[in-house]
């Protein structure tokens, strides 16, 4: 399955930004990039919305305010129903939780255990948990469809309310699946494609040639874009390419792909195209090639083939820059991660992690959500004990990846802090009032 790391910055959707002239002083906008700056609606137009958005949660923009950042209580938390795959991307950012993490080294030998597959009591008890506090769920893995206990449990976490999505490979899906996905009202399923030749499919997720996965995704995702398209349904339709040195030739391919569906179902029968290079995950194998990143950067140009395509098709392109490009480093401090608790991570064993980007790791684990609520679990000695560790390990600026939303926060709050210091956090709170009179509220947290 595709690491999930960048969602943070790739599932924001196009849209014209709103402003007022008067927002600011002198008609200036609040400028969501740049924590406590104002500038013109030239230079606003040119900021990233997704940037600023989380201001839009005003009990945890109090919070941050405060210096409260221990207590603030995940938006939403990245369940893995099971850590087993039927694919093994050398990319992948649960490598590592099923290599060395798990009992079974599933790759070899996918048996079933307490530690890889969630059963029925567990899953229902983790929702009903996070219900308690509508924490919002992504249903994630190893691959979420190779445990049939995932369609009970959407169904479940739709009847307390909560919005959830689901990143899957798209080669277990069948029509009934795809039913529930659509009843339970998902924000949207993510089919991780990456490449639709058959060779160079089974290359790049080195599974048994034997087996018919390439045509099972396309079939599968064409599925998903016809019932959508049937219902009328809200649920987003996603596609991720992860692209290394094996698929980048595959590209043109995947566009012609996607080209016949919007031709079949109608423009937007896929709402975004989520391309970006292999990145160097905790646990993960990459190789992509100088040459190849060129061949990348040139599909993903204004203008290109790439981006023609999907434009005639109603697909917008989302290229994380954090993805992309090579972000400053977070400086080595003593603050430690002042995201933690805005994203969690549920392990297949119903361990809680105080981050999405730890993949599992259960060094990391502050207590089981399936035997105890949220509230327990933040007050409980085992999360101080971690949270120390990632201040002492210096986990904001050794670990945490570039791409990801926790990498982006703890710029943000450490910018909070640094105002703070110099008695200047007036100008923080009048910078988030005005990025919540100025921007688009975020339908979800999962967009930010």
């Amino acid at each position: 399955m595709t690491s999930r790391s960048s969602m943070g910055s790739d599932l924001c959707r196009a849209g014209t930004v709103s402003f007022q002239d008067d927002a600011g002083p002198d008609g200036l906008l609040p400028l969501p990039e740049v924590v406590g700056a104002w500038g013109t609606r030239e230079v606003f137009e040119r900021q990233r919305p997704e940037s600023g958005q989380w201001v839009f949660w005003e009990d945890r923009t109090e919070q941050v305010l405060r210096g409260e950042y221990d207590r603030v209580l995940p938006l939403h938390v990245e369940v893995s129903p099971t850590y087993l795959c039927n694919f093994a991307c050398p990319w992948c950012s649960c490598r590592g939780a099923r290599e060395e993490w798990g009992e079974e080294n599933v790759f070899t030998h996918p048996r079933s255990s307490p530690l890889t597959v969630m059963r029925r009591p567990r899953l229902d008890a983790v929702v009903d948990h996070l219900a308690e506090h509508d924490v919002e769920i992504m249903w994630v893995g190893g691959e979420p469809t190779m445990n049939p206990l995932l369609y009970p449990a959407v169904r479940r976490a739709h009847e307390r309310g909560l919005n959830q999505c689901l990143f899957t490979n798209g080669s277990l899906l069948n029509r009934s699946h795809a039913e529930t996905l659509f009843d339970a009202g998902l924000v949207f399923v993510r089919v991780s494609l990456n490449s639709v030749t058959p060779d160079v499919h089974q290359r790049q997720h080195d599974y048994d040639p034997r087996l018919p996965y390439a045509r099972r995704v396309v079939d599968g995702l064409r599925m998903l874009a016809e019932i959508r398209s049937q219902r009328r349904s809200r649920t987003l339709l996603g596609v991720s390419v992860v692209v290394d040195d094996s698929n980048i030739a595959d590209l043109p391919a995947v566009l012609s792909l996607l080209s016949d569906m919007c031709d079949r179902n109608g423009p937007g029968a896929v709402d975004y195209l989520m391309i970006r290079p292999a990145f160097p995950l905790v646990g993960a194998r990459v190789e992509v090639a100088g040459e190849t990143r060129t061949r990348f950067l040139e599909h993903i140009e204004p203008g290109s083939p790439t981006r023609l395509v999907a434009e005639r098709c109603g697909i917008q392109v989302i290229a994380p820059e954090a993805s992309v490009g090579q972000p400053s480093p977070i400086p080595i401090d003593d603050l430690g991660c002042l995201a933690a608790g805005w994203f969690g991570e549920i392990t297949p064993s119903g361990d809680m992690l105080p981050c999405s980007d730890l993949y599992g790791d259960p060094q990391y684990a502050i207590g089981n959500v399936a035997d105890s609520n949220l509230t327990g679990l933040w007050d409980g000695p085992r999360r101080h004990r971690v949270l120390k560790e990632v201040r002492e390990q210096r986990c904001a600026s050794t670990r945490c990846p570039a791409n990801g939303r926790g990498h982006h926060l703890n710029r943000v709050f450490r910018e909070v802090e640094r105002l703070r210091r110099i008695g200047r956090l007036h100008e923080v709170e009048q910078w988030a009032d005005g990025l919540r009179r100025t921007l688009p509220k975020p339908e979800h947290s999962f967009f930010l």
